[in-house]
C-alpha cells in the first residue's frame, strides 16, 4: 500500500467511527504490513507478490462447513465491495481438489482484494481468507 493511502486510512480509523467502523477489517487488512494488528479472531500474514509487490493475507478458522463462515464471508464482501471502488473480477476458474473452495477478487486502483472460503476435511474446518495486493 502507498504511503499516502495508509496515511489516509489511518487517518479515516482515528477520526471517522462511523465510516471506520463499516470498514474497520478491510482498513486493518490493509494497513497490517505498518500496524501489525490483525483484526478481530485473524490470523495475518506479510508476502510479496509475483510481480515483487506486497501484500497481506489474513485468514479466520470456523468449525468444518459452518454457516458462521459463509456469513462472515458475506460480511467481509459486503465491507470491500461498499467501502472500495472497484469492479468484480470474473468469475474464479474451478480447482481440482476434493475440498470445496470458492474465491472472489475485486479490482481497485489500490490494489487487488481476493475473498475466499476453503473448505478442509482434513483440519475439519472451513477457513475463511482475506487477501489484499497492492496494485
Amino acid at each position: 500500500m502507498t504511503g499516502l493511502r495508509t496515511l489516509t486510512t489511518l487517518a479515516c480509523l482515528a477520526v471517522l467511527p462511523g465510516v471506520a467502523e463499516a470498514c474497520q477489517t478491510v482498513q486493518q487488512v490493509e494497513v497490517y504490513s505498518t500496524t501489525q494488528s490483525a483484526p478481530d479472531g485473524a490470523t495475518c500474514s506479510r508476502f510479496l507478490t509475483q510481480s515483487a509487490g506486497q501484500g497481506v493475507s489474513c485468514h479466520w478458522t470456523y468449525g468444518f462447513r459452518d454457516t458462521a463462515a459463509i456469513d462472515a464471508a458475506a460480511g467481509l464482501w459486503s465491507q470491500i465491495t461498499t467501502c472500495r471502488d472497484g469492479q468484480s473480477e470474473g468469475p474464479d476458474l474451478r480447482v481440482n481438489h476434493p475440498d470445496s473452495y470458492d474465491l472472489r477478487s475485486w479490482i481497485t486502483p489500490d490494489g487487488i482484494y481476493r475473498l475466499s472460503v476453503k473448505d478442509k476435511t482434513a483440519l475439519g474446518a472451513t477457513l475463511v481468507f482475506l487477501r489484499f495486493e497492492d496494485g
